[in-house]
């Protein structure tokens, strides 16, 4: 009888960890919707999150929002997401944290973008398909160090410009 009991604890205890890691899928979701999508503008099917609330705070609200938004890339190591998939969603909260710093465009932004929806996407997607070609993911994650580059070259470009013209506004 030792035995028969021995194996059904070993059943039991994967049914605990496939348990546990729905627990741990379902307080993620929950964490992004409150990030990105917890709330609705009035009149409108479009949703925010607490996300591009922090970003309007300045000097430090964006620093903080990718602070807690990394949260889920943890998570998605924990659940053994492949690299790519990290350095992908890592780049999500890059772009997401590079726009959020031009006032109020980066606050749009974020009510648009929602990183922390994508990166749970891409978890999920992981989770239930963990062999997405290495193909799909390279080509995104391509594409956004792309997007990343053009708009940090376009800020500093901006930056230069506005500084140029404060110079030559005080001289």
């Amino acid at each position: 009888m030792a035995p028969e009991k021995a194996s059904t604890e070993a059943v039991s205890t994967d049914h605990l960890s496939t348990e546990l890691t729905e627990q741990r899928r379902a307080q993620i979701r929950k964490f992004s919707k409150l990030m990105d999508s917890r709330f609705r503008i009035p009149g409108t099917k479009q949703t925010f999150g607490i996300d591009p609330i922090l970003g309007l705070l300045p000097g430090g609200g964006d620093a903080a929002s990718l602070i807690i938004s990394a949260g889920i890339v943890i998570q998605a190591a924990r659940f053994g997401a492949r690299g790519s998939t990290l350095v992908l969603m890592l780049l999500n909260l890059a772009l997401d944290a590079i726009t959020g710093t031009v006032p109020i465009l980066g606050t749009v932004f974020d009510i648009f973008y929602k990183a922390n929806n994508r990166n749970v996407a891409l978890l999920e997607r992981h989770v239930v398909d963990p062999t997405l070609t290495r193909a799909q993911i390279r080509r995104r994650v391509i594409l956004s160090i792309a997007v990343i580059v053009v708009f940090t070259i376009m800020l500093l470009l901006a930056i230069v410009a506005i500084t140029a013209w404060l110079i030559a506004w005080i001289f």
